[in-house]
């Protein structure tokens, strides 16, 4: 198959990982093709790529040139990653022929008006998710064909995890909290922050640290709260890391309090390199992380409960802490697997279109 996916995003996320990873498992069998607005993303990616500007959802010069680029590659799959421009996809795929997939990797509750009917009903042939909370969120619309989702749990390159080395240095620190993604309300580094500030209030001995790995606009917001709860030398703020393993792999526990996911890569990437997880339930998490066993689940915006958990993970960080990242790796090993979601993946993109007025032609005839 000749594949075409479409990137839109500024920054790198774990949208970006996804389609990175996705484009790595299907170039091994098909042609597979780029089309992104970051430069930096677009540096990331070893395969025939464009760069075009995407202005709006309605921009005609970038619907032109993606047009142009269809029916020169003679692509057949469309895949839009980003659903502010899954229109300019819909618009792209319905002028030249080729089929429209796009992929949601977030709860998200679709509007019912008329546009995402007919967006949906008419457009998209197929929509990729990776939690089933994320399926079941769509189809409270009413209007989605649920034969359209295809539950595909993210998968993990462990190549590089798995040449990732502890930095020397990180046992100087007895026990290190880490939270990773970009620094913006949705992942409510905010409730983390005041959480292990009650944490050493707790423990004032234990010589914790917390290092939140990534950027973003809350920045400045988030130093300000460490200063004012006097924790600013506690707290390390990396910025964004070409490579957050080594970091990620040195800390005895991940928390990730976000609002909304499907289930996030860094949280499976922790798990993998046996770091046991505090998260929220949101999204499909709890798809991936059982409470006592390979992690801990918290109320959202509960920031009492997550410092008691801290504590928990604390007290316990010599022995069953241990045991519980074994079986965090575990999971991931056997539902994560890049090869799993390359060959899931594959076969969705075979499926006979599902297009709501094909079917609705065929009944009538």
């Amino acid at each position: 198959m000749n594949i075409l996916l479409i990137n839109t995003s500024r920054i790198w996320g774990g949208n970006e990982k996804w389609t990175h990873m996705a484009a790595h498992e299907l170039s091994k069998r098909h042609n597979v093709s780029l089309v992104y607005r970051n430069r930096l993303l677009g540096e990331t990616f070893d395969l025939d790529k464009y760069r075009l500007p995407f202005l709006n959802k309605l921009d005609i010069y970038t619907l032109y040139i993606l047009k142009k680029i269809i029916l020169d590659r003679k692509i057949e799959i469309l895949i839009s990653t980003n659903r502010k421009f899954f229109l300019l996809g819909a618009s792209a795929a319905a002028s030249t022929g080729c089929k429209h997939f796009v992929r949601c990797g977030i709860v998200w509750h679709v509007p019912n008006t008329f546009y995402y009917r007919r967006l949906f009903q008419n457009h998209i042939h197929g929509i990729i998710v990776n939690a089933q909370a994320v399926k079941n969120s769509l189809l409270q619309s009413g209007f989605i064909d649920p034969k359209k989702i295809h539950v595909i749990y993210n998968g993990l390159d462990t190549r590089k995890l798995d040449q990732t080395v502890i930095p020397e240095g990180s046992a100087s620190h007895p026990f290190t909290v880490v939270s990773s993604g970009e620094l913006v309300p949705r992942k409510c580094h905010d409730l983390t922050i005041k959480a292990f500030a009650s944490f050493l209030h707790q423990n004032p001995e234990s010589d914790a640290r917390l290092i939140l790995l990534g950027k973003g606009k809350q920045e400045k917001e988030l130093k300000l709260l460490t200063s004012k709860l006097g924790i600013q030398t506690r707290v390390e703020f990396t910025g964004f890391l070409n490579n957050p393993y080594p970091a990620l792999a040195s800390a005895d526990i991940m928390v990730s309090a976000s609002q909304n996911e499907g289930i996030s890569n860094a949280v499976l990437e922790a798990m993998y390199l046996r770091v046991p997880v505090i998260s929220t339930p949101a999204g499909g998490i709890e798809e991936a992380v059982t409470h006592g066993e390979n992690g801990f689940l918290f109320s959202l915006e509960d920031s009492s409960e997550l410092a008691d958990l801290m504590n928990l993970a604390y007290q316990i960080r010599e022995n069953h802490l241990r045991s519980m990242g074994e079986k965090a790796r575990v999971t991931v090993i056997k539902k994560f697997s890049s090869w799993k979601m390359g060959s899931e993946l594959e076969r969705a993109l075979e499926m006979p279109p599902m297009l709501h007025n094909k079917q609705r032609t065929s009944t009538e005839t």
